[in-house]
């Protein structure tokens, strides 16, 4: 079997280059040591997002840490698209599934938006950042995206850079097969995905004050919040292929 497939990945914080000492500690210890059962002189991955990926052997198992060492480079750095993804929180089992998946198939940027029919405003920012960290580490990603602080909708639009697209999923819009041309010239976009009771008035008045909007169809039938989230991404990224992507 191949390295990787033999291997942990972790996301770690620490500076990443050869020789490099890292010590593992809190959750990440608690996986390797009684989830992987890792010994010495096993490898683990690691990737800091800014550096590419190592190889590190353990060279310690102790009491309350794991101590690595960079042994070499395997991999490049790469970035997920540019592609941010805003979203109405839905309830907790299927927020998580949302993030996980969007993750896996590539955003840069996560941010919880309230909208006027959002129903969930108490959500972790930190714990969606460690399920978009897990993510990262699960499909190979090298590069966490972002999980910004939850806001309402206006306060995020009103400071929407003007070099960004943004597709709003909505069900009243005109079913098509085609990309919007305003996201296929665009070199950053951004998809919103609205709350279960759908987008009001007053969202979509507000949504299409921006320059580089525009509403956009995920069919006939009215999807989860979720499952619309993986089929609008899943969607993107195969207009933009995949392989001009990472």
């Amino acid at each position: 079997m191949s390295f990787r497939k033999n291997r942990a990945r972790l996301f770690v914080e620490s500076p990443l280059d050869q020789g490099t000492v890292v010590d593992i500690t809190g959750q990440q210890f608690h996986y390797l040591k009684n989830v992987l059962r890792i010994r010495s002189n096993q490898t683990v991955s690691l990737f800091n997002g800014s550096e590419g990926e190592w190889k590190a052997i353990v060279t310690e198992v102790a009491t309350k840490k794991i101590v690595l060492f960079c042994e070499a480079k395997t991999g490049e750095q790469f970035n997920p698209p540019d592609f941010w993804y805003l979203f109405a929180p839905m309830k907790k089992a299927r927020l998580d599934f949302a993030v996980e998946k969007v993750t896996e198939i590539g955003v840069s940027k996560i941010i919880p938006v309230i909208t006027e029919f959002t129903q969930n405003t108490r959500i972790s920012t930190k714990r969606l950042q460690t399920i978009a960290m897990e993510a990262t580490e699960q499909c190979g990603g090298l590069k966490v995206p972002e999980v910004a602080p939850l806001r309402p909708l206006s306060e995020v639009l009103g400071q929407w850079p003007r070099d960004r697209a943004l597709i709003y999923c909505d069900e009243l819009a005109k079913c098509t097969r085609e990309i919007p041309s305003a996201v296929s010239k665009a070199g950053k976009l951004a998809i919103l995905i609205g709350p279960e009771g759908g987008f009001s008035q007053k969202d979509r008045e507000l949504i299409d004050t921006q320059g580089e909007s525009c509403r956009f169809s995920l069919g006939k039938r009215i999807l989860r919040a979720e499952t619309a989230a993986v089929a609008a991404f899943s969607l993107i990224r195969w207009h933009y292929g995949n392989s001009t992507l990472e």
